[in-house]
Protein backbone atom coordinates (compact mmCIF):
# COMPACT_ATOMS: atom_id res chain seq x y z
CA UNK A 1 0.00 0.00 0.00
CA UNK A 2 2.90 2.38 0.72
CA UNK A 3 3.97 2.50 -2.93
CA UNK A 4 0.44 3.53 -3.90
CA UNK A 5 0.50 6.42 -1.44
CA UNK A 6 3.93 7.40 -2.85
CA UNK A 7 2.61 7.33 -6.40
CA UNK A 8 -0.35 9.50 -5.40
CA UNK A 9 2.00 11.94 -3.71
CA UNK A 10 4.16 12.29 -6.84
CA UNK A 11 1.11 12.67 -9.06
CA UNK A 12 -0.27 15.39 -6.78
CA UNK A 13 3.08 17.15 -6.75
CA UNK A 14 3.22 17.23 -10.53
CA UNK A 15 -0.34 18.52 -10.81
CA UNK A 16 0.29 21.21 -8.23
CA UNK A 17 3.46 22.47 -9.96
CA UNK A 18 6.00 21.14 -7.43
CA UNK A 19 7.77 19.19 -10.16
CA UNK A 20 8.71 20.56 -13.58
CA UNK A 21 6.60 19.93 -16.63
CA UNK A 22 8.21 18.89 -19.88
CA UNK A 23 8.83 21.80 -22.26
CA UNK A 24 9.81 21.70 -25.91
CA UNK A 25 13.24 23.25 -26.61
CA UNK A 26 13.36 26.88 -27.69
CA UNK A 27 14.90 26.83 -31.18
CA UNK A 28 16.62 30.02 -32.34
CA UNK A 29 17.16 30.48 -36.11
CA UNK A 30 20.83 31.22 -36.73
CA UNK A 31 19.83 33.69 -39.46
CA UNK A 32 18.23 35.89 -36.75
CA UNK A 33 21.50 36.30 -34.85
CA UNK A 34 23.61 38.10 -37.47
CA UNK A 35 24.56 41.54 -36.09
CA UNK A 36 23.78 44.72 -37.98
CA UNK A 37 26.25 47.54 -38.49
CA UNK A 38 25.62 51.20 -37.73
CA UNK A 39 25.68 53.44 -40.78
CA UNK A 40 28.43 55.68 -39.37
CA UNK A 41 31.10 52.97 -39.79
CA UNK A 42 33.17 53.69 -42.91
CA UNK A 43 35.26 51.02 -44.61
CA UNK A 44 38.98 51.72 -44.74
CA UNK A 45 41.16 51.41 -47.82
CA UNK A 46 42.64 47.90 -48.25
CA UNK A 47 45.69 47.34 -46.02
CA UNK A 48 46.57 43.68 -46.43
CA UNK A 49 45.03 40.24 -46.89
CA UNK A 50 44.57 37.23 -44.62
CA UNK A 51 43.53 33.64 -45.13
CA UNK A 52 40.51 32.99 -42.88
CA UNK A 53 40.56 29.41 -41.65
CA UNK A 54 37.41 27.57 -40.62
CA UNK A 55 36.48 28.58 -37.07
CA UNK A 56 36.44 25.84 -34.44
CA UNK A 57 33.75 25.35 -31.84
CA UNK A 58 35.52 24.55 -28.58
CA UNK A 59 32.42 24.25 -26.40
CA UNK A 60 31.93 20.96 -24.58
CA UNK A 61 28.22 20.81 -25.48
CA UNK A 62 27.70 22.19 -28.97
CA UNK A 63 24.15 20.89 -29.25
CA UNK A 64 22.60 23.49 -26.95
CA UNK A 65 22.98 27.20 -26.30
CA UNK A 66 21.87 27.05 -22.70
CA UNK A 67 19.52 25.74 -20.04
CA UNK A 68 17.82 27.61 -17.24
CA UNK A 69 15.01 27.16 -14.77
CA UNK A 70 11.65 28.61 -15.67
CA UNK A 71 9.94 30.14 -12.66
CA UNK A 72 6.21 29.72 -13.09
CA UNK A 73 3.33 30.35 -10.71
CA UNK A 74 4.11 28.91 -7.35
CA UNK A 75 7.77 28.22 -8.05
CA UNK A 76 9.81 25.95 -10.32
CA UNK A 77 7.92 25.20 -13.56
CA UNK A 78 10.50 23.39 -15.65
CA UNK A 79 13.85 23.67 -17.39
CA UNK A 80 14.09 25.68 -20.60
CA UNK A 81 16.55 24.33 -23.16
CA UNK A 82 17.72 26.69 -25.91
CA UNK A 83 19.10 25.34 -29.19
CA UNK A 84 19.80 26.68 -32.68
CA UNK A 85 18.44 25.41 -35.99
CA UNK A 86 21.95 24.86 -37.38
CA UNK A 87 25.66 25.37 -36.66
CA UNK A 88 26.17 28.68 -34.87
CA UNK A 89 29.79 28.88 -36.06
CA UNK A 90 28.71 30.74 -39.19
CA UNK A 91 27.53 33.72 -37.11
CA UNK A 92 30.99 34.11 -35.56
CA UNK A 93 32.75 33.69 -38.92
CA UNK A 94 30.53 36.18 -40.73
CA UNK A 95 30.84 38.70 -37.88
CA UNK A 96 34.65 38.61 -37.98
CA UNK A 97 34.91 38.69 -41.79
CA UNK A 98 32.65 41.74 -41.97
CA UNK A 99 34.72 43.47 -39.30
CA UNK A 100 37.96 42.68 -41.15
CA UNK A 101 36.51 44.14 -44.35
CA UNK A 102 35.62 47.33 -42.54
CA UNK A 103 39.18 47.53 -41.24
CA UNK A 104 40.54 47.15 -44.77
CA UNK A 105 41.78 43.59 -44.14
CA UNK A 106 40.60 41.51 -47.09
CA UNK A 107 40.53 37.78 -47.69
CA UNK A 108 43.06 36.45 -50.15
CA UNK A 109 46.59 35.01 -50.58
CA UNK A 110 48.58 36.01 -47.51
CA UNK A 111 51.39 35.06 -45.13
CA UNK A 112 48.77 35.34 -42.37
CA UNK A 113 46.21 32.74 -41.35
CA UNK A 114 43.38 33.89 -39.08
CA UNK A 115 41.82 31.26 -36.86
CA UNK A 116 38.87 31.51 -34.52
CA UNK A 117 38.02 29.44 -31.45
CA UNK A 118 34.49 29.69 -30.03
CA UNK A 119 34.85 29.39 -26.26
CA UNK A 120 31.34 30.36 -25.18
CA UNK A 121 27.88 30.93 -26.65
CA UNK A 122 25.45 30.70 -23.82
CA UNK A 123 21.96 31.83 -22.81
CA UNK A 124 20.84 31.54 -19.20
CA UNK A 125 18.79 33.07 -16.42
CA UNK A 126 19.91 34.24 -13.00
CA UNK A 127 18.54 31.95 -10.25
CA UNK A 128 16.76 34.73 -8.37
CA UNK A 129 14.95 36.27 -11.37
CA UNK A 130 13.80 35.64 -14.90
CA UNK A 131 16.28 38.08 -16.46
CA UNK A 132 17.92 36.33 -19.41
CA UNK A 133 21.66 36.78 -19.83
CA UNK A 134 23.71 35.87 -22.89
CA UNK A 135 27.47 35.77 -23.52
CA UNK A 136 29.46 35.03 -26.67
CA UNK A 137 33.21 34.60 -26.23
CA UNK A 138 35.64 34.27 -29.13
CA UNK A 139 39.40 33.85 -29.32
CA UNK A 140 41.20 34.95 -32.51
CA UNK A 141 44.77 34.12 -33.48
CA UNK A 142 47.02 35.03 -36.40
CA UNK A 143 49.63 32.53 -37.54
CA UNK A 144 52.63 33.07 -39.82
CA UNK A 145 52.17 30.56 -42.64
CA UNK A 146 55.91 30.15 -43.26
CA UNK A 147 56.96 29.49 -39.66
CA UNK A 148 53.72 28.36 -38.05
CA UNK A 149 54.38 30.77 -35.19
CA UNK A 150 51.57 32.61 -33.41
CA UNK A 151 52.11 36.34 -34.03
CA UNK A 152 48.83 37.73 -32.62
CA UNK A 153 46.21 36.47 -30.19
CA UNK A 154 43.25 38.17 -28.54
CA UNK A 155 39.92 37.29 -26.91
CA UNK A 156 36.63 39.16 -27.39
CA UNK A 157 33.48 39.01 -25.27
CA UNK A 158 29.97 40.17 -26.12
CA UNK A 159 27.21 40.23 -23.50
CA UNK A 160 23.58 41.28 -23.14
CA UNK A 161 20.57 40.83 -20.88
CA UNK A 162 16.84 40.83 -21.57
CA UNK A 163 13.64 38.82 -21.26
CA UNK A 164 13.66 36.88 -24.53
CA UNK A 165 16.39 34.28 -25.32
CA UNK A 166 16.61 35.00 -29.06
CA UNK A 167 16.68 38.79 -28.76
CA UNK A 168 19.16 38.65 -25.89
CA UNK A 169 21.55 36.35 -27.76
CA UNK A 170 21.28 38.51 -30.89
CA UNK A 171 22.13 41.57 -28.79
CA UNK A 172 25.16 39.73 -27.38
CA UNK A 173 26.40 39.11 -30.94
CA UNK A 174 25.77 42.78 -31.71
CA UNK A 175 27.88 43.71 -28.69
CA UNK A 176 30.62 41.32 -29.83
CA UNK A 177 30.62 42.91 -33.30
CA UNK A 178 31.14 46.35 -31.75
CA UNK A 179 33.99 45.08 -29.56
CA UNK A 180 35.77 43.49 -32.54
CA UNK A 181 35.20 46.62 -34.65
CA UNK A 182 36.65 48.89 -31.97
CA UNK A 183 39.86 46.86 -31.63
CA UNK A 184 42.57 48.21 -33.95
CA UNK A 185 45.46 46.01 -32.82
CA UNK A 186 45.32 44.08 -36.10
CA UNK A 187 46.00 47.23 -38.09
CA UNK A 188 49.59 47.38 -36.79
CA UNK A 189 50.29 43.82 -37.90
CA UNK A 190 51.15 44.93 -41.43
CA UNK A 191 53.86 47.34 -40.26
CA UNK A 192 55.27 44.82 -37.77
CA UNK A 193 55.52 42.13 -40.45
CA UNK A 194 57.19 44.42 -42.98
CA UNK A 195 59.62 45.75 -40.38
CA UNK A 196 60.72 42.18 -39.66
CA UNK A 197 61.63 41.66 -43.33
CA UNK A 198 58.43 40.05 -44.54
CA UNK A 199 56.81 40.84 -47.88
CA UNK A 200 53.07 41.16 -48.38
CA UNK A 201 51.34 40.17 -51.65
CA UNK A 202 50.00 43.01 -53.75
CA UNK A 203 46.27 43.56 -53.38
CA UNK A 204 44.00 45.55 -55.69
CA UNK A 205 41.98 48.50 -54.52
CA UNK A 206 38.70 47.28 -53.11
CA UNK A 207 35.86 47.50 -55.61
CA UNK A 208 32.81 49.66 -54.97
CA UNK A 209 30.85 46.46 -54.44
CA UNK A 210 33.30 45.11 -51.83
CA UNK A 211 33.43 48.36 -49.88
CA UNK A 212 29.66 48.85 -49.87
CA UNK A 213 28.98 45.22 -48.95
CA UNK A 214 31.48 45.47 -46.08
CA UNK A 215 29.41 48.15 -44.36
CA UNK A 216 26.01 46.78 -45.41
CA UNK A 217 25.22 49.73 -47.67
CA UNK A 218 23.20 49.54 -50.88
CA UNK A 219 25.41 48.52 -53.79
CA UNK A 220 23.01 49.20 -56.65
CA UNK A 221 19.97 51.41 -57.19
CA UNK A 222 17.67 48.37 -57.03
CA UNK A 223 19.04 47.50 -53.59
CA UNK A 224 17.07 50.46 -52.24
CA UNK A 225 13.62 48.94 -51.85
CA UNK A 226 10.51 50.68 -53.25
CA UNK A 227 8.11 52.37 -50.88
CA UNK A 228 5.14 50.23 -51.96
CA UNK A 229 4.36 47.28 -49.69
CA UNK A 230 1.74 44.60 -50.23
CA UNK A 231 -0.49 43.25 -47.49
CA UNK A 232 0.99 40.27 -45.59
CA UNK A 233 0.35 36.92 -47.26
CA UNK A 234 0.79 33.98 -44.88
CA UNK A 235 0.01 31.58 -47.70
CA UNK A 236 2.97 32.51 -49.92
CA UNK A 237 6.14 30.40 -49.89
CA UNK A 238 9.52 30.88 -51.55
CA UNK A 239 12.84 29.09 -51.96
CA UNK A 240 15.65 31.47 -52.97
CA UNK A 241 18.99 30.01 -54.08
CA UNK A 242 22.19 31.90 -54.86
CA UNK A 243 25.47 30.08 -55.50
CA UNK A 244 28.50 32.19 -56.35
CA UNK A 245 31.27 29.86 -55.18
CA UNK A 246 31.37 26.10 -55.73
CA UNK A 247 33.16 23.26 -53.97
CA UNK A 248 34.50 22.08 -57.30
CA UNK A 249 36.89 24.41 -59.07
CA UNK A 250 34.19 26.00 -61.20
CA UNK A 251 34.18 29.61 -62.43
CA UNK A 252 32.54 32.01 -60.00
CA UNK A 253 28.93 32.95 -60.78
CA UNK A 254 29.58 36.61 -59.96
CA UNK A 255 27.00 38.39 -57.74
CA UNK A 256 24.77 35.30 -57.49
CA UNK A 257 24.55 35.49 -53.68
CA UNK A 258 23.87 39.23 -53.83
CA UNK A 259 21.11 38.53 -56.36
CA UNK A 260 19.46 36.01 -54.03
CA UNK A 261 19.72 38.19 -50.93
CA UNK A 262 18.07 41.19 -52.60
CA UNK A 263 15.34 39.07 -54.21
CA UNK A 264 14.51 37.73 -50.74
CA UNK A 265 14.35 41.32 -49.43
CA UNK A 266 11.84 42.23 -52.14
CA UNK A 267 9.67 39.24 -51.32
CA UNK A 268 9.54 39.85 -47.57
CA UNK A 269 9.56 43.65 -47.50
CA UNK A 270 7.68 44.52 -50.69
CA UNK A 271 5.61 41.51 -51.82
CA UNK A 272 4.15 40.58 -48.44
CA UNK A 273 5.85 37.18 -47.96
CA UNK A 274 6.41 36.18 -44.31
CA UNK A 275 10.06 35.72 -43.39
CA UNK A 276 9.37 32.30 -41.93
CA UNK A 277 7.97 31.23 -45.32
CA UNK A 278 11.06 32.25 -47.29
CA UNK A 279 14.06 29.89 -47.37
CA UNK A 280 17.35 31.41 -48.58
CA UNK A 281 20.15 29.00 -49.57
CA UNK A 282 23.57 30.54 -50.29
CA UNK A 283 26.83 28.91 -51.42
CA UNK A 284 27.75 25.96 -49.15
CA UNK A 285 24.25 26.03 -47.64
CA UNK A 286 22.89 25.13 -51.09
CA UNK A 287 24.13 21.56 -51.53
CA UNK A 288 22.17 18.92 -53.39
CA UNK A 289 20.87 17.66 -50.05
CA UNK A 290 19.57 21.18 -49.34
CA UNK A 291 17.83 21.22 -52.73
CA UNK A 292 16.16 17.89 -51.91
CA UNK A 293 15.24 19.03 -48.40
CA UNK A 294 13.56 22.30 -49.29
CA UNK A 295 12.29 21.71 -52.84
CA UNK A 296 11.38 18.06 -52.36
CA UNK A 297 10.13 18.01 -48.76
CA UNK A 298 9.72 21.46 -47.18
CA UNK A 299 7.49 22.80 -49.95
CA UNK A 300 5.12 19.77 -50.07
CA UNK A 301 4.87 19.85 -46.26
CA UNK A 302 3.82 23.51 -46.20
CA UNK A 303 2.11 24.45 -49.45
CA UNK A 304 -1.68 24.21 -49.40
CA UNK A 305 -4.54 24.88 -51.78
CA UNK A 306 -4.48 28.47 -53.10
CA UNK A 307 -0.87 28.98 -51.97
CA UNK A 308 1.54 31.05 -54.05
CA UNK A 309 5.03 29.66 -54.59
CA UNK A 310 8.11 31.55 -55.82
CA UNK A 311 11.34 29.76 -56.79
CA UNK A 312 14.43 31.81 -57.63
CA UNK A 313 17.80 30.41 -58.73
CA UNK A 314 20.97 32.39 -59.45
CA UNK A 315 24.04 30.33 -60.25
CA UNK A 316 25.44 27.91 -62.79
CA UNK A 317 23.37 25.67 -65.01
CA UNK A 318 24.76 22.69 -66.91
CA UNK A 319 23.57 20.37 -69.67
CA UNK A 320 23.91 16.64 -69.89
CA UNK A 321 26.14 16.40 -72.99
CA UNK A 322 24.51 13.12 -74.04
CA UNK A 323 20.81 13.82 -73.52
CA UNK A 324 20.75 17.63 -73.52
CA UNK A 325 18.80 17.63 -70.24
CA UNK A 326 19.20 20.86 -68.25
CA UNK A 327 20.46 20.85 -64.64
CA UNK A 328 20.88 23.36 -61.86
CA UNK A 329 24.34 23.00 -60.30
CA UNK A 330 24.25 22.81 -56.47
CA UNK A 331 27.23 23.93 -54.38
CA UNK A 332 28.64 20.38 -54.46
CA UNK A 333 27.68 19.72 -58.09
CA UNK A 334 30.18 18.42 -60.66
CA UNK A 335 29.48 19.00 -64.39
CA UNK A 336 31.40 15.81 -65.22
CA UNK A 337 28.88 13.80 -63.17
CA UNK A 338 25.89 16.06 -63.62
CA UNK A 339 23.34 13.22 -63.62
CA UNK A 340 24.38 12.27 -60.09
CA UNK A 341 25.33 15.64 -58.61
CA UNK A 342 23.02 18.09 -60.38
CA UNK A 343 19.34 18.93 -59.92
CA UNK A 344 17.48 18.50 -63.17
CA UNK A 345 14.82 20.96 -64.31
CA UNK A 346 12.67 18.00 -65.24
CA UNK A 347 12.74 16.84 -61.61
CA UNK A 348 12.10 20.37 -60.34
CA UNK A 349 9.13 20.96 -62.60
CA UNK A 350 7.71 17.55 -61.75
CA UNK A 351 7.89 18.30 -58.02
CA UNK A 352 6.32 21.73 -58.44
CA UNK A 353 3.54 20.36 -60.64
CA UNK A 354 2.43 18.06 -57.83
CA UNK A 355 1.97 20.91 -55.37
CA UNK A 356 -1.64 22.01 -54.72
CA UNK A 357 -0.60 25.68 -55.17
CA UNK A 358 -2.74 28.15 -57.09
CA UNK A 359 0.28 29.59 -58.90
CA UNK A 360 3.99 28.85 -59.01
CA UNK A 361 6.63 31.21 -60.39
CA UNK A 362 10.11 29.96 -61.30
CA UNK A 363 12.83 32.51 -62.07
CA UNK A 364 16.14 31.21 -63.44
CA UNK A 365 19.09 33.60 -63.75
CA UNK A 366 21.22 30.89 -65.27
CA UNK A 367 21.86 29.26 -68.62
CA UNK A 368 22.28 25.66 -69.68
CA UNK A 369 24.18 25.52 -72.97
CA UNK A 370 27.64 25.17 -71.42
CA UNK A 371 28.84 28.09 -73.56
CA UNK A 372 29.98 30.28 -70.64
CA UNK A 373 28.43 32.97 -68.50
CA UNK A 374 26.34 31.29 -65.80
CA UNK A 375 26.77 27.89 -67.39
CA UNK A 376 29.36 25.15 -67.02
CA UNK A 377 30.11 21.98 -68.98
CA UNK A 378 31.94 18.71 -68.41
CA UNK A 379 35.60 18.84 -69.42
CA UNK A 380 36.03 17.93 -73.07
CA UNK A 381 32.38 18.43 -73.98
CA UNK A 382 31.12 21.09 -76.39
CA UNK A 383 28.40 23.66 -75.80
CA UNK A 384 24.91 22.59 -76.80
CA UNK A 385 22.08 24.25 -78.66
CA UNK A 386 18.96 23.57 -76.65
CA UNK A 387 15.56 25.13 -76.14
CA UNK A 388 14.24 24.77 -72.60
CA UNK A 389 10.65 25.27 -73.64
CA UNK A 390 10.71 22.43 -76.16
CA UNK A 391 12.71 19.99 -74.05
CA UNK A 392 10.59 20.15 -70.90
CA UNK A 393 6.87 20.00 -70.31
CA UNK A 394 5.99 22.74 -67.83
CA UNK A 395 3.03 21.95 -65.51
CA UNK A 396 -0.10 24.01 -66.07
CA UNK A 397 0.14 25.96 -62.80
CA UNK A 398 3.83 26.87 -63.30
CA UNK A 399 5.24 29.94 -65.04
CA UNK A 400 8.96 30.12 -65.81
CA UNK A 401 11.03 33.22 -66.51
CA UNK A 402 14.50 32.33 -67.73
CA UNK A 403 17.42 34.70 -68.27
CA UNK A 404 18.38 33.45 -71.74
CA UNK A 405 17.40 31.07 -74.49
CA UNK A 406 18.91 28.42 -76.74
CA UNK A 407 22.72 28.62 -76.93
CA UNK A 408 22.90 32.02 -75.25
CA UNK A 409 24.70 32.86 -72.03
CA UNK A 410 23.35 34.72 -69.01
CA UNK A 411 25.53 37.77 -68.34
CA UNK A 412 26.44 39.64 -65.19
CA UNK A 413 25.93 43.40 -64.99
CA UNK A 414 29.23 44.43 -63.43
CA UNK A 415 28.45 48.09 -62.79
CA UNK A 416 25.21 47.18 -60.99
CA UNK A 417 26.64 44.21 -59.03
CA UNK A 418 23.86 41.87 -60.16
CA UNK A 419 23.08 39.38 -62.86
CA UNK A 420 21.86 41.34 -65.89
CA UNK A 421 18.49 39.57 -65.90
CA UNK A 422 17.97 39.85 -62.13
CA UNK A 423 18.86 43.55 -62.12
CA UNK A 424 16.12 44.44 -64.59
CA UNK A 425 13.65 42.10 -62.92
CA UNK A 426 14.15 44.01 -59.66
CA UNK A 427 14.15 47.36 -61.46
CA UNK A 428 10.85 46.46 -63.11
CA UNK A 429 9.30 45.61 -59.76
CA UNK A 430 10.63 48.84 -58.28
CA UNK A 431 10.03 51.43 -61.00
CA UNK A 432 7.78 50.18 -63.79
CA UNK A 433 4.46 50.35 -61.95
CA UNK A 434 4.43 46.55 -61.83
CA UNK A 435 3.31 46.32 -58.20
CA UNK A 436 -0.30 47.51 -57.92
CA UNK A 437 -2.00 48.94 -54.85
CA UNK A 438 -3.55 45.56 -54.09
CA UNK A 439 -0.10 43.95 -54.18
CA UNK A 440 -0.55 42.08 -57.50
CA UNK A 441 2.37 41.57 -59.82
CA UNK A 442 1.65 40.11 -63.25
CA UNK A 443 4.52 38.06 -64.63
CA UNK A 444 3.60 38.96 -68.20
CA UNK A 445 3.82 42.68 -67.36
CA UNK A 446 7.18 42.17 -65.69
CA UNK A 447 8.50 40.15 -68.61
CA UNK A 448 7.37 42.83 -71.07
CA UNK A 449 9.55 45.28 -69.16
CA UNK A 450 12.56 42.99 -68.60
CA UNK A 451 13.06 41.47 -72.06
CA UNK A 452 13.91 44.59 -74.13
CA UNK A 453 16.05 46.04 -71.33
CA UNK A 454 18.19 42.90 -71.07
CA UNK A 455 18.50 42.59 -74.86
CA UNK A 456 19.60 46.24 -75.16
CA UNK A 457 22.31 46.17 -72.48
CA UNK A 458 23.62 42.76 -73.61
CA UNK A 459 23.94 44.07 -77.15
CA UNK A 460 25.39 47.51 -76.37
CA UNK A 461 27.75 46.72 -73.53
CA UNK A 462 28.72 43.09 -74.10
CA UNK A 463 28.26 42.65 -77.87
CA UNK A 464 26.15 39.68 -76.95
CA UNK A 465 22.65 38.36 -77.62
CA UNK A 466 20.63 37.52 -74.52
CA UNK A 467 16.90 36.99 -74.92
CA UNK A 468 14.93 36.22 -71.74
CA UNK A 469 12.18 33.62 -72.04
CA UNK A 470 8.67 33.39 -70.59
CA UNK A 471 7.25 29.87 -70.52
CA UNK A 472 4.19 28.17 -69.11
CA UNK A 473 0.95 29.50 -67.69
CA UNK A 474 1.05 33.29 -67.16
CA UNK A 475 -0.40 34.19 -63.75
CA UNK A 476 0.11 36.98 -61.22
CA UNK A 477 2.59 36.50 -58.38
CA UNK A 478 -0.05 37.66 -55.94
CA UNK A 479 -3.67 38.61 -56.30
Amino acid sequence: MRWRWGLLFILGAVLSGCFPTLQAPTVIPVSDLAPTVSSDIVAREPLYTVVVDRFRDGRSNRGILGQYDNLGKGGFAGTVTVTSDRDITEVFESLVKNSLNRKGILQGPSPFILRGLIKRANVGASPDSQVIKAEVFLELTIINTSSGAYIWKKSFLGAASGIDPKTTLANAFQDLAKVVDQDDSLLALRQIYIASGGKLPEIPTASQFAQAAAIKQAVSDVDELPAVKAAPNKNAYAVIIGIERYRQKLPSADFATHDAEIVAEYLTRVMGYSKENVVVLLNDKASKNDFDKYLGRWLPNNVEKDSSVFIYYSGHGAPNPTTGDAYLVPYDGDPSFINDTGYSLQKLYGQLGRLPARDIIVVLDSCFSGAGGRSVLAKGARPLVMTLQNVLAIPENVTVMAAASNKQISSTYEEKSHGLFTYFMLKGIKEANIVKQNGSLAVSDLFTYVKPQVERIARKQYNNTQTPQLMGYKVPLKE
